[in-house]
């Protein structure tokens, strides 16, 4: 039996780990209408959830629309992403008569000279985008149905032009009980700006719903199952792999994975197997840490160190000599952009007043 541990791509609602309070939630923003944003460190499984509210509402009789941002460079750019999700994504019926309305409506880019290639519209407020996204009135217009539409990668649209989420929300916030929107992002702070800046049109259009790390005991109760499925028992390993994981979603799914592959059927896991899936684990992962690592600024670097030490404080004695980070504004700006990025988060609980998100990252930089 392969490794029942999904760990490279978003998983389905099946394996969803203690989620449900979350996806109860926003199962009943999306039937009252109410528009959500997930929020949440990389990998914690917000697409994973997103696409299970999505299947709720399917259950629930809505018309349910996913669409991806990620590599869109253009307002066409956009408009043509929507327009090929609702030609994927939509039922039979709905899209026999989505593919004569689409013939209908402005085009998303424009004939080059001489027929060569193809040119985009430079305009933000281009028609082919805004016939696009009035498409879930007009589906309720239709059928008198609901649409679910979920915006993953929302911030790309901030990045193509701080102007554009404006031509979003001004035909958005028209469609009133016609549709329910459910926003996420990989870049944490392009979405708090988008959502929380009053600069921006989005300001305060969606309530939050955060993802946080998955609590150990939950977690060890997935994890035992899935091992007990396969015939197999993690035994002593299970306790420090929950440490080793810390709550993060995609790592406890790794650690899982290189466990299991290690556990024969009807055996059971001991320290010696742990340690070497734990070895595994962390060469599997190291190449990403390393363009972490390589990437960052040399203050950057020094930040995460201490962060990762956990029982040192910030702009102290012990961080001025074992790391050579003073206490100033620019050791501030620092961890601004790390929190930005993803890469820390709040925890009052260490020394610093911020964790490092990724497990891996913390006991490599510990570790050295």
């Amino acid at each position: 039996m392969s490794s029942p541990f999904v760990y490279e791509e978003p998983v389905g609602p099946e394996a969803l780990v203690d989620r449900a309070a979350e996806l109860g939630l926003l199962r009943d923003r999306v039937g009252d209408a109410r528009n959500s944003r997930l929020e949440g460190a990389r990998r914690f499984g917000k697409t994973s959830l997103l696409r299970a509210v999505l299947a709720a509402a399917v259950d629930d009789g809505a018309v349910v629309i996913e669409v991806n941002f990620l590599g869109c460079v253009s307002a066409a750019d956009v408009a043509e992403r929507i327009e090929r999700a609702y030609g994927a994504q939509l039922d039979s019926a709905l899209r026999r008569w989505y593919a004569g309305l689409i013939r209908t409506l402005q085009p998303t880019v424009s004939a080059a000279p001489a027929g060569v290639g193809v040119k985009a519209r430079p305009q933000i407020s281009a028609p082919g985008l805004l016939d696009r996204l009035a498409l879930p009135r007009r589906i309720h217009e239709r059928t008198g149905r609901m649409c679910v539409i979920a915006f993953d990668e929302f911030q790309e649209v901030l990045r193509i032009d701080p102007a554009l989420p404006g031509v979003f929300r001004a035909e958005l916030e028209t469609h009133r009980t016609a549709a329910s929107y459910l926003f996420c992002g990989s870049h944490p702070g392009l979405m708090r700006e988008l959502f929380g800046d009053r600069r921006h049109a989005f300001f305060a259009q969606a309530a939050p719903v955060t993802l946080g790390p998955l609590p150990a005991d939950d977690l060890a109760d997935f994890l035992a199952a899935r091992f007990s499925d396969g015939r197999r028992d993690p035994g002593e390993a299970l306790g420090p792999l929950l440490d080793a994981a810390e709550g993060h979603p995609q790592r406890a799914m790794l650690l899982a994975h290189h466990l299991y592959q290690r556990v024969p059927p009807r055996g059971t896991a001991g320290i010696e197997t742990w340690m070497k899936a734990l070895a595994d684990a962390r060469r599997e992962a190291e190449g990403e840490i390393q363009v972490l690592w390589e990437s960052a600024t040399e203050l950057e670097r020094r930040v995460l160190k201490v962060i990762a030490q956990r029982t040192v404080a910030l702009g102290g004695r012990e961080a001025d000599s074992r790391f050579g980070l003073a206490k100033g504004g620019s050791t501030k700006a620092a961890v601004g952009r790390l929190l930005a990025d993803g890469h820390v988060v709040e925890d009052p609980a260490t020394r610093t007043g911020w964790r490092i998100v990724d497990p891996f990252l913390a006991a490599w930089l510990r570790e050295g």
